[in-house]
């Protein structure tokens, strides 16, 4: 098809018919602009638009084509036959190359967007942002604490689950920590008045367990055991405190962090245990010194008898 000769050729077979490009362009239902790029050479008419734009201008596809009549005994069926075979095969194959432009655009956009989502998945694994259990800055905003259910590997973090702790400051400096694997959930994490350190509470399989850890020294330590060094030299003892023999020779002691002092050093700790010498269930409140490691202000609430645990009127009962 010679777009320029075809153009020609609308253009004469419109004129003939008293059509304006507009009212071609409507009954073709295009715009008018494409009908005049058409009749002015810039590009031919769609495959799909050469059957119903012969029939308004009332000449065969295969003139249109031409651009340009044909003498009736050279225009034979077969010709025209021939020419509507071709019209159905390009149009086939336009289709055909639109369907695979649309599935290689399809597949293209497929593998950005897994690509996209590795870097999203890569970046969000490297930085933890998934993995956040509980963002907890310090009173004076010193430290940025930022907790999470994997473990830290490197700069960044590994597959097993655990309990983290990035304490970033604003210099670029960071106290990281692991404190827990598995069978470890997190609770609650508190700082001190001073932004020198934190309480962090953990639950083993039931069993709280709380961790000191002054990030300005960078050092940690398991506040249980500390607070059974407080315990063991307490009035506390007068009641036949136990031992885990589970726990590597610390008390049977629950311990549950209620809240920091003002100053900084002490801090209010529940207690509850069972007596051996009473068979009651001890338990109350105390002022823990995290620096002198002892114990004030102890008060202890009314014992209770466990249904578990014999007792015979004959056993000592420690005063409360």
């Amino acid at each position: 098809m010679n777009n320029e000769k075809t153009g020609t050729f609308i253009k004469a077979l419109r004129t003939e018919k008293g059509l304006t490009q507009r009212e071609l362009a409507e009954r073709l239902h295009i715009t008018d602009r494409a009908v005049s790029k058409w009749e002015r050479g810039l590009n031919a008419p769609d495959i799909a638009l050469l059957e119903p734009l012969a029939e308004i201008l009332e000449v065969s596809v295969v003139e249109l084509i031409r651009g340009e009549r044909i003498p009736e005994e050279e225009h034979t069926p077969a010709l025209e036959g021939h020419a509507r075979e071709v019209l159905a095969y390009s149009g086939q194959e336009a289709r055909r190359r639109e369907r695979s432009a649309w599935t290689r655009a399809a597949l293209v956009l497929a593998c950005a967007l897994a690509v996209l989502a590795f870097v999203i998945g890569f970046v969000g694994w490297r930085t933890g942002y998934f993995f956040v259990l509980d963002r907890c800055p310090s009173p004076d905003g010193a430290y940025q604490t930022t907790v999470y259910r994997k473990g830290l590997e490197g700069r960044g973090f590994s597959w097993q689950d655990a309990v983290s702790v990035i304490a970033a400051a604003p210099n670029g400096a960071e106290y990281r920590s692991i404190y827990g694997y598995e069978d470890c959930t997190y609770r609650g994490l508190w700082w001190s008045p001073d932004s020198e350190k934190y309480v962090l509470a953990l639950d083993h399989g039931g069993i709280t367990r709380l961790c000191l850890a002054w990030v300005t020294l960078s050092q940690e330590s398991n506040l249980n055991a500390y607070l059974d060094m407080a315990v063991g030299n307490s009035p506390l003892v007068e009641h036949g405190i136990p031992w885990d023999d589970g726990a590597h020779g610390m008390l049977d002691v629950d311990y549950q962090f209620i809240q920091w002092g003002p100053d900084g050093d002490n801090m209010l700790v529940w207690y509850s245990f069972t007596g051996e010498k009473d068979g009651l269930e001890h338990s109350g409140y105390f002022w823990f010194d995290c620096k002198l490691v002892c114990i004030s202000g102890l008060f202890e609430l009314d014992a209770e008898r466990t249904p578990d645990v014999p007792f015979s009127p004959a056993d000592p009962i420690g005063g409360s």
